[in-house]
């Protein structure tokens, strides 16, 4: 599974967008009709998303590494005790695809976008994808595009 491309796309006046079959094509046998939608908790007005398995697959992860296996029971047992999976797992949203591939992007998630007159950027990050508003993603591309034109010049030196 590798979510690729950057792709416009707008809203229809029901709060739906088409969900390019390219990135439909990437999600699991099985799981197809359907994904998770979640906050970033690193970059404000951000919109992760992943299949089903592969945000169940980060949620293990971040689990096992923010609190260790006994912690992680802890978690599980003591309604105080702080688990980050937890907390990313109430922040996301399951999303529907119909038949036709589009979905209806919540209401939470247009308002962070500032989504309705543009649309959102859909960006293909690997493992998973991202929903930007148009506007901040080309601040965000111009910023990485100077980032790795330093981190290229640096490998000339690591021969």
């Amino acid at each position: 599974m590798a979510f690729r491309s950057e792709i416009l796309v707008k809203l229809d006046k029901k709060g739906r967008v088409a969900f390019p079959a390219a990135f439909r094509d990437e999600l699991p046998d099985g799981q197809r009709d359907g994904f998770v939608l979640y906050r970033s908790n690193t970059v404000a007005g951000l919109v992760n998303g992943n299949s089903r398995a592969g945000f169940d697959g980060m949620l293990a992860r971040l689990r096992a590494e923010a609190l260790g296996p006994k912690a992680s029971l802890k978690a599980v047992l003591d309604d105080e005790a702080f688990d980050p999976a937890g907390m990313m797992s109430s922040q996301a949203r399951e999303i529907r695809l119909d038949p036709d591939g589009r979905f209806v992007l919540p209401e939470e998630f247009i308002d962070m976008l500032d989504a309705r007159a543009e649309g959102v950027v859909l960006l293909g990050r690997g493992e998973k994808f991202q929903l930007w508003n148009p506007a901040r993603w080309q601040v965000r591309r111009e910023a990485d595009t100077a980032r790795m034109a330093a981190f290229l010049r640096g490998l000339d030196g690591a021969a």
